[in-house]
């Protein structure tokens, strides 16, 4: 057993001494200088973190139905990446998920109104837009977001909503 694992070591080392040969550098006499190429491959490297993995909307009250909004802060967005980036939202379907004793309403998407400074919502969640980016590699950029979500008193019946969001980070 042990000849078989001798021979066998030796083989190895037969066929790898060849290329370890061919690989070294040398150099004799005096000033004696040999090169060595350091190399590296460098890959995609995104992370997208959320501060958290939910947002709660708030229960509406009837100031919210009369104003017909109620707006919420969602979490901060943070992104660290190698190379050109942007994050993308949108809502993962077109309309609230509806649980509750009355009639489904429908409630669409783009009722999620959102923005990237409170007060200001020039977005919904019926279509994607983009949330941030940036021009370059980055390791700590961060965005919160904003909800308004629109209330109504002839359409929002008594029950739960949700609405499943997607934050994509992608590199053009």
């Amino acid at each position: 057993m042990r000849s078989i694992l001798t021979a066998v070591a030796a083989a190895s080392l037969a066929l790898v001494s060849p290329s370890l040969t061919g690989a070294q550098a040398t150099c004799t006499g005096n000033p004696c200088t040999v090169q060595l190429t350091a190399s590296a491959t460098v890959n995609d490297v995104l992370r997208l973190t959320l501060s958290s993995a939910t947002a709660s909307l708030g229960t509406p009250v009837e100031a919210d139905f009369d104003a017909g909004y109620r707006d919420a802060a969602g979490p901060t967005v943070s992104v660290k990446s190698n190379r050109p980036w942007h994050v993308d939202v949108a809502g993962a379907s077109a309309a609230f998920s509806y649980t509750g004793a009355m009639t489904n309403p429908n409630k669409p998407a783009s009722h999620l109104l959102w923005g990237t400074t409170a007060g200001t919502y020039g977005n919904n969640m019926g279509t994607s837009s983009v949330l941030t980016s940036g021009a370059s590699g980055t390791g700590s950029a961060s965005q919160p977001i904003y909800f308004r979500t629109l209330w109504s008193w002839a359409s929002d019946v008594p029950g739960s909503y949700g609405l499943v969001i997607n934050l994509t980070l992608a590199a053009p």
